[in-house]
């Protein structure tokens, strides 16, 4: 390829990845599959790494992120980045706008309602058409530069249709089903959680490495552009479209000069609130006209034009009745308040967990006290304030156990860590917990496998170990009281779960500090299985994006024997791991058929292994097909392969 067509192909390429960057993260509307994004994502890495003349700012291959910052430096705003004054009510709404009429010698003024976002605000400049540097709102004048790890946020776009110098202003959120998955590796891997998405977002976009910061899912919205050159834009209404335009994720916006309307706008979203994927803590009401923003301009640091109104805050008091403390899969011992039933947002709440005994320390709650409780991102209660004025001195204080609560093994607190573990591999919780996780979404993912049936199928002897999920069969789900068509159709789904991709295999063996991101690039580095089985530290360490004390973590795991011997007793169950062929892209991107009956795959475990190759596997033989995989007794496929002169290739081959 010369340097010209390489060019060519580099801009092809970027076009396309960001349309369907735009496609997924923006619009929802994913059109290919992530095998086939990862082939054009792989194309262009290769283009770029053969021509670095190439490399732009605008690359999609820059949102990865680069080295580990040794601090964030400050930069200057484009434009003064200004709060929002907050209004409680419909009468302190009603003189908001009283004061923007006098102000504005108007006797109606046109309004824009946004959903408030409960996120971290954040100013995106961009030169030329390319996004330059981003900051967050520090003083207003000044905020800190978090442009590399604004970069690897999926649905901010590298570049803009405008060439001239501009501002875009939004919100940085994580999404609640995101910040759940967050604080549950969090507390896995025995690390402080956060106290809802705000401070998650915040925490994750102020990571010193950037690929930390991709990991974490993070979305902007924008909703404010400002620029010292003509936009075509004369009303906050047209400010949005052009936003969306430039392909950002925008509010969906709310139009009225009506009082009333804007109250039922306000008490729709209230209703709805739990509705929204993200945290939303009010609207936003702006003054539509732009003029107006120029001319009312601002007090202190508010905005004249524009205000919040908030939602109540949605809490419950309730009283501290006992502290019980469960064990998790890698010993953790979490302590968890028994609390008096009490209803929040639709819910009623009996049980928060208080995560470790640094939290309880720092709340100073205690058996027997009165607590404020909310639900962080709509979704997780949690203990917001301890009422300390309404102690009687009756009060317990919690201690942490010296004894682990299932096994009565010791509990240690490791050097470094907030969380007290219990020691005993073998502790029955501990088993039940790594159970519950091998076979969930993620890793192997078997339908059917609920927790009843695991503890049940525990206590009859039927799984001490992960491997034993492997062996079950209908008989022995059945003798633990399961039905008989249900103990068929999950000996089915364990059978086609068997065949795994190799960093899915990984992850699920719950290796302490690995989760999914770690688990792929041992996946990429050590291949296969027995290679990572005998890694060495030194090995490890040399692997951008594994820390030393990751490293020390997974040399521990693999040099216990019985995880040694559990892995090969998944095997021997009849696992099947797929690996991913590194550098080997005569398969990947092929669309393949598949006919007849194949000796060694069942029909759902081939598409899988195909699949995670990179393959397109389709039902139908066509022009298009690149080969045809042949089992026996083929069907009409064979011959419609034959006609076409489509490649054919037998199991022996494929294998």
């Amino acid at each position: 390829m010369t340097l010209e067509e390489a060019r060519k192909r580099a801009k092809e390429l970027r076009e396309l990845i960001e349309y369907h960057n735009y496609r997924y993260y923006v619009l929802n509307q994913p059109e290919i599959s992530d095998s086939e994004y990862d082939k054009l994502f792989g194309e262009l890495v290769e283009i770029e790494a053969k021509f670095p003349e190439l490399v732009t700012k605008d690359s999609p291959t820059q949102r990865v992120g680069g080295t580990v910052a040794k601090e964030f430096k400050e930069v200057p705003h484009l434009f003064q980045m200004y709060s929002l004054g907050n209004v409680k009510d419909f009468g302190e709404f009603e003189e908001f706008v009283r004061r923007v009429k006098k102000l504005s010698s108007r006797d109606e003024i046109e309004f824009v309602c946004e959903c408030k976002f409960d996120g971290l605000a954040v100013e995106i400049v961009y030169r030329d058409g390319v996004l330059d540097v981003a900051s967050t709102r520090g003083d207003g004048t000044f905020g800190e530069d978090v442009t590399p790890n604004v970069r690897t946020i999926r649905n901010v776009p590298l570049s803009i249709p405008f060439d001239k110098e501009v501002a875009v202003y939004g919100e940085v959120i994580m999404f609640k089903e995101d910040f759940v998955r967050l604080n549950e590796e969090k507390e896995r891997m025995g690390e402080p959680v956060f106290a809802n998405p705000r401070n998650a977002s915040a925490g994750s976009l102020r990571q010193l490495d950037p690929k930390v910061t991709r990991s974490r899912r993070l979305h902007f919205y924008a909703y404010y552009v400002m620029s010292n050159f003509d936009l075509g834009t004369r009303t906050q209404l047209e400010n949005i479209k052009l936003l969306e335009s430039w392909k950002f994720s925008v509010p969906e916006v709310f139009f009225s000069s009506n009082l009333e309307e804007i109250r039922r706008y306000y008490e729709q979203v209230e209703k709805s609130r739990s509705d929204f994927p993200f945290d939303v803590d009010g609207i936003v009401v702006k003054v539509n006209d732009l003029k107006l923003h120029k001319a009312l301009g601002s007090v202190g640091k508010d905005l004249r034009w524009a205000v919040a109104w908030k939602f109540k805050p949605e809490q419950g008091v309730s009283k501290v009745r006992n502290v019980v403390f469960q064990v998790g899969r890698t010993g953790v011992i979490t302590p968890v308040a028994e609390l008096e039933p009490v209803r929040i947002k639709g819910a009623t709440i009996s049980r928060v967990s208080l995560h470790n005994f640094d939290e309880i320390e720092r709340l100073d709650v205690r058996v027997g006290d009165r607590v404020i409780v909310e639900r962080a991102g709509d979704v997780i209660p949690y203990v917001a304030k301890v009422i300390k004025e309404e102690r009687t001195g009756d009060e317990r204080k919690i201690l942490p156990p010296s004894r682990c609560p299932e096994c009565g093994s010791e509990v240690v607190r490791f050097e470094g860590e907030v969380a007290y573990r219990c020691v005993n591999n073998s502790c029955p919780a501990q088993v039940i917990e790594k159970l519950r996780y091998v076979v969930s979404k993620g890793r192997f993912d078997i339908q059917g496998i609920g927790d009843e049936i695991i503890e049940k199928l525990f206590e009859m002897g039927y799984l001490k170990d992960i491997a034993d999920i492997f062996t079950l069969n209908a008989k022995k789900l059945f003798l633990a009281g399961v039905g008989e068509k249900n103990s068929l159709k999950i000996e089915k789904a364990i059978d086609n779960a068997k065949t795994i991709e190799y960093d899915r295999f990984i992850t699920s063996l719950g290796i302490r500090y690995v989760g999914e991101q770690t688990a792929k690039l041992l996946a990429q580095k050590f291949q296969p299985i027995d290679r990572l089985m005998g890694v060495k530290y030194e090995e490890l360490v040399e692997v951008e994006g594994i820390g030393e004390v990751v490293a020390k973590s997974i040399v521990s795991f693999f040099a216990n024997e019985s995880n040694v011997r559990t892995i090969r007793k998944m095997i021997d169950a009849g696992v099947r791991i797929v690996y991913q062929q590194i550098g080997f892209t005569s398969i990947s991107g092929k669309t393949v058929v598949v006919t007849g009956t194949l000796k060694n795959f069942s029909r759902d475990e081939i598409k899988r292994i195909l699949t995670a190759l990179g393959c397109k596997v389709t039902e139908a033989v066509s022009s298009k097909t690149d080969f045809l995989l042949l089992g026996e007794n083929p069907g009409s496929k064979y011959n419609k392969a034959l006609e076409l002169g489509v490649r054919i290739i037998s199991e022996e081959e494929f294998l």
